[in-house]
């Protein structure tokens, strides 16, 4: 249901500035991995980008300084967005990312996770250039979801399972 709710609010950002991003991550038992969905509004991404290169005017959708779009939202993602599995700093892969609406959608996996005994996510996107914002993180785990909400003064949270 609050995927629901999430989901109007992103829709519903041209009629009230909203700064919100989403992320899904779903624990894959049989493939003993964690699949990473990390949503965020496009204009409010290109901003945080733009002051990070400190390139006011980059376009990130066709960026001419050089690098791709791919190769700003991993080194992008890599900095704001980490997953500590069973007391352990994970490395994760960047797979790639597609464009839906106002919205840029970034796909990520963590693999080798045999068992998942607790689930640390650090999430700082955006934080650093709205005092509003407001990370959502929704973790699923064997069709049970749990909820985490990150803002400036609370990055990071933790969850344990068994």
């Amino acid at each position: 249901m609050l995927k629901f709710f999430i989901s109007v609010a992103f829709a519903a950002y041209s009629l009230h500035p909203l700064h919100i991003s989403v992320c899904d991550v779903e624990y894959d038992s049989q493939n003993k991995s964690l699949e990473i969905i990390q949503r965020v509004f496009l204009d409010d991404l290109e901003t945080e980008i733009r002051l990070d290169l400190k390139q006011p005017e980059l376009d990130i959708t066709q960026p001419d300084n050089g690098l791709t779009l791919d190769q700003m939202l991993k080194a992008y993602l890599f900095k704001r967005l980490s997953f500590t599995v069973n007391e352990k700093i994970m490395s994760y892969n960047y797979l790639g990312h597609e464009i839906e609406g106002e919205a840029i959608l970034c796909y990520v996996e963590i693999e080798k996770v045999k068992k998942l005994k607790s689930l640390k996510v650090a999430n700082s996107i955006l934080l650093d250039v709205f005092d509003d914002q407001v990370n959502i993180v929704h973790v699923e785990v064997n069709n049970n979801i749990r909820s985490m909400k990150l803002t400036p003064d609370n990055r990071s949270e933790q969850f344990q399972y068994e």
